[in-house]
């Protein structure tokens, strides 16, 4: 099978490794790509935002399924583009993309589809935004999102009456370009938060899905969750204390309004939703909608899934997804983020990075290679990742290869999974408190 794969990060080098480990043969392209990726197969120079671009490679080169990774090739409309050349894709369509490339879209969706959320007001005026702020009906702190993708950082979470002014100013005056000129003021969510991946195939005539075992993210850059947020510097899965009854709530009150609300809106949808979910006092709720693979849950559901990739991808792209429990290691994997020196407020490049022979994976997110020594190049330099029988067994396994990766400057949180095994061990439930 001809897979041509779009992106460059760690969320794409693990689905190259797993598509690579298909029972059938699998010829990869990757576009950009990366060095990484170019050692699993062939690399070719196109602008995966440009859905011309991407179409006409295509209609050449007839892959037999595109699988798109990053969410602005999806919201440009590069799904709509190669579909329409009857080539099967593993990614949605522009108009069900805008639930993670409008904020202000997703609410809408989630409030008339009765999916359990942050009360919000969606605001387009300045002199509207600040009297809100000012007669704030709710707790501190305002959660501000900006409408538009913002690459992660249109997200504030506003302590006081003076930050949230001056964070809705700034989103108004363009810090996001035309995507931050509409805001959604939310209450702020207190809880656990949690990964939800969901399998979807949906059109007019039938909707399927399939669950993926439930990750947690660690967003902040150091332990303890101190310090400020990044891409994610670690995820594990599933959650030790998240029980049957418990998945199956999030089942029937967010993923399954989810889909009858995608068929009931006209919109189709051949890939993933990830639901960002926080576990309040008063149940689960739903933060917000992405429309492609997490990064770092990818590298963590990459070494659960114990089905063929390629095969189950090109199921959903063909809408022929057949509703099930999808096969997983009974087993616990967790994936933890070496990030460059800097990180998050920018990154040290071209650093020689040691790696030795670690007994884990090693992925590759922002590398490059130059005369056969690798060389940092991004912020998430490189991910570990594994399974293990349990949480802390994998968590041991990472502490182990550890000293085997490294580079000067390199930093790591060594407590990825560290708070919920404890929560675990000490017989506590999602129900709580976190």
């Amino acid at each position: 099978m001809k897979i041509l794969l779009l992106g460059s990060g760690g969320r794409e080098h693990a689905l190259a490794l797993k598509l690579k480990a298909s029972a059938a043969a699998v010829e990869l392209v990757s576009a950009p790509g990366s060095d990484a990726l170019a050692e699993l197969g062939h690399r070719v120079a196109l602008d995966q935002e440009n859905p011309a671009m991407v179409a006409a490679w295509c209609a050449e080169n007839r892959p037999d399924l595109l699988v798109v990774g990053p969410e602005v090739p999806l919201v440009a409309g590069v799904a709509d583009a190669v579909r329409a050349l009857g080539i099967p894709v593993f990614g949605h369509d522009a108009a069900t993309a805008r639930l993670e490339g409008s904020k202000a879209f997703a609410k809408e969706f989630m409030q008339g589809h009765g999916i359990p959320c942050a009360a919000s007001h969606t605001v387009t005026e300045l002199a509207e935004g600040e009297a809100l702020v000012r007669t704030w009906p709710y707790s501190y702190p305002i959660v501000l999102k900006a409408d538009g993708l913002a690459a992660g950082k249109g997200v504030v979470l506003a302590s006081d009456e003076t930050e949230a002014l001056a964070t809705f100013r700034a989103f108004m005056a363009g810090q996001f370009g035309e995507g931050s000129k509409t805001v959604v003021f939310e209450e702020p969510l207190v809880g656990m938060e949690l990964s939800l991946h969901v399998l979807v195939d949906v059109d007019a005539e039938h909707a399927a899905y399939a669950l993926l075992p439930a990750c947690q993210d660690h967003k902040r850059i150091f332990e303890d969750d101190q310090g400020p947020n990044t891409g994610g510097m670690g995820a594990f899965g599933p959650i030790p204390f998240l029980r049957a009854e418990d998945i199956q709530l999030m089942r029937t009150e967010l993923v399954e309004p989810t889909v009858r609300g995608l068929q009931q809106d006209g919109l189709e949808a051949r890939g993933v939703l990830f639901l960002g979910v926080m576990w309040t006092a008063s149940g689960p709720k739903l933060l917000e909608y992405n429309v492609r693979f997490g990064d770092p849950e990818t590298q963590v559901l990459m070494q659960l899934l114990d089905e063929d990739l390629g095969a189950l991808l090109l199921e959903v792209a063909e809408g022929r997804l057949i509703p099930r429990d999808l096969k997983v290691k009974p087993h616990t994997a967790i994936a933890v983020v070496l990030a460059a020196e800097d990180y998050p407020e920018g990154a040290k490049k071209d650093v020689p990075i040691s790696i030795g022979t670690p007994a884990i994976t090693v992925i590759h997110a922002g590398t490059r290679e130059q005369n056969g020594q690798w060389l940092t190049n991004g912020g998430r330099v490189l991910n570990l990742a594994t399974s293990a029988p349990d949480l802390a067994a994998a968590r041991a396994a990472i502490e182990a290869a550890l000293p085997e990766v490294g580079w000067p400057g390199m930093q790591v949180r060594r407590d990825i999974g560290l708070k919920a095994l404890r929560h675990a061990q000490a017989g506590k439930t999602v129900r709580d408190p976190w």
